[in-house]
């Protein structure tokens, strides 16, 4: 049986990217029926099937799995799946955030 969103909501941190680029660690989310599904998407900072693959090489370089509560029109843009997509400089001068630090990438991501 694969694992659901409510299962890695109890398993891992969920954070709020704030409209600066910082993040706000939320407590209040317990399941999938806590927040807004027309307005923000959950967001596996590392995709789950490689993760769940993966986890020792992540865990040896201290990579941690989190989720990332995110308004549609960013999610869509992190996986460049939007009508416009933006580029990785225009995505951090848009969000005030890189797009590598929402999402793991072995090339971009600091780790």
């Amino acid at each position: 049986m694969s694992a659901t969103m409510n299962e890695d909501i109890k398993q891992y941190p969920i954070y709020y990217v704030n409209k600066d680029g910082s993040f706000t660690k939320i407590e209040h989310i317990k399941s999938t029926a806590d927040y807004n599904h027309y307005t923000h998407n959950l967001h596996h900072y590392i995709a789950r099937k490689h993760y769940e693959k993966n986890k020792s090489w992540y865990e040896e370089r201290g990579i941690k799995q989190k989720l990332f509560l995110v308004p549609i029109s960013m999610h869509e843009q992190i996986h460049n799946q939007a009508v416009h997509t933006l580029s990785d400089d225009d995505f951090e001068g848009w969000y005030k955030i890189s797009r590598w630090e929402l999402v793991f990438n072995k090339r971009y991501s600091k780790y």
